[in-house]
C-alpha cells in the first residue's frame, strides 16, 4: 500500500512532470501577454504646423499627417498648452483630416475641445467622424458651452473629450469639422482643438521576431521538461532499487 506521507516512484514522476508542464505553460503565456500589451498612444499638439491664417499642410507629428481637408483652418497660440488647429473665422471653418503617415489603421481615443465667441453666447457642437475605406464608420459629438475668457493667454474652457461612438473602431481617416464665423456676419466664434490623442491599430498577424520570441519560450519550456524527466526517471530508478 502507498503511503500518503512517502507516495510511490510513479506517483512522484507525474506530480513532477505535470508541474514542469505547468510551468512551461505559464512562460509562454507571459511572453504572450507581452506580446500582446497594447501600442502606445500618439498625440497631435499642432507643435509641428506654423502659425499662420491659412492653414493647408500636409504635416506629419508623431507618426501621423494632418492637413486641410475642406474649407479655412488655422494654427494659433491659444492651444491646451502651445499651438491649437481652429477654424478660419473669415472663411466659416473647414474640415481637418488626419490619417497614419504609414497608411495603416489606428483608433481615435480622445482630443481638448475649446469653444469661442466674443460675445459668450450658448455653445457649440464639435464633430468627429471616422471612415474606412471612404465609408463612415461613426461619429462622435461634444457640446460645451463658449468662454470669450484668453486672458491668461489661452481659452479658458479646455476641455478634455473621450472617444464615444468611435471607441475602439479602427480607422483608417479621421475627419473633424471646426466650425467658425466672423464679424461680418454678425457673430464672431470658432471651435478649437488641441491634443488629439491616437493610437495605431493592433495587427493581428504577429510579427517574425514575435514568433521567435514565442518560440524560445516554448522550447526553453519543452527543454525544461525533458530535463526534470531525466531527473525524476533517475529518482525513481534509485527509490526502485532500495532494500524494503
Amino acid at each position: 500500500m502507498e503511503s500518503s506521507v512517502n507516495p510511490s516512484p510513479s506517483n512522484r514522476f507525474r506530480a513532477l512532470t505535470g508541474l514542469a508542464r505547468r510551468y512551461a505553460a505559464l512562460a509562454v503565456t507571459a511572453v504572450a501577454s507581452a506580446l500582446a500589451s497594447p501600442a502606445l498612444a500618439n498625440t497631435i499638439t499642432f507643435e509641428a504646423a506654423t502659425l499662420g491664417a491659412s492653414f493647408t499642410g500636409p504635416v506629419t507629428e508623431d507618426a501621423f499627417t494632418y492637413s486641410t481637408l475642406s474649407g479655412g483652418l488655422v494654427i494659433k497660440q491659444f492651444g491646451n498648452p502651445g499651438k491649437d488647429g481652429e477654424g478660419n473665422q473669415t472663411l466659416g471653418g473647414g474640415v481637418l483630416k488626419i490619417v497614419s503617415a504609414t497608411g495603416g489603421g489606428f483608433n481615435f481615443n480622445a482630443l481638448d475641445f475649446a469653444a469661442f465667441d466674443v460675445f459668450r453666447p450658448g455653445s457649440q457642437t464639435l464633430t468627429v467622424e471616422g471612415f474606412i475605406g471612404g465609408s463612415s464608420v461613426g461619429v462622435d459629438q461634444y457640446t460645451l458651452a463658449n468662454t470669450n475668457d484668453v486672458s491668461k493667454g489661452t481659452y479658458a474652457n479646455w476641455t478634455t473629450e473621450a472617444a464615444s461612438a468611435l471607441a475602439g473602431k479602427t480607422i483608417s481617416e479621421l475627419r473633424i469639422s471646426l466650425t467658425a464665423s466672423s464679424a461680418g456676419t454678425g457673430f464672431t466664434f470658432g471651435e478649437n482643438i488641441d491634443n488629439v490623442v491616437l493610437t495605431p491599430a493592433q495587427v493581428a498577424i504577429p510579427e517574425p521576431s514575435s514568433l521567435a520570441l514565442l518560440g524560445v519560450a516554448a522550447a526553453v519550456g519543452a527543454s525544461s521538461i525533458r530535463r526534470m524527466r531525466r531527473r525524476i526517471s533517475a529518482t525513481c530508478f534509485r527509490t526502485a532499487r532500495l532494500p524494503d
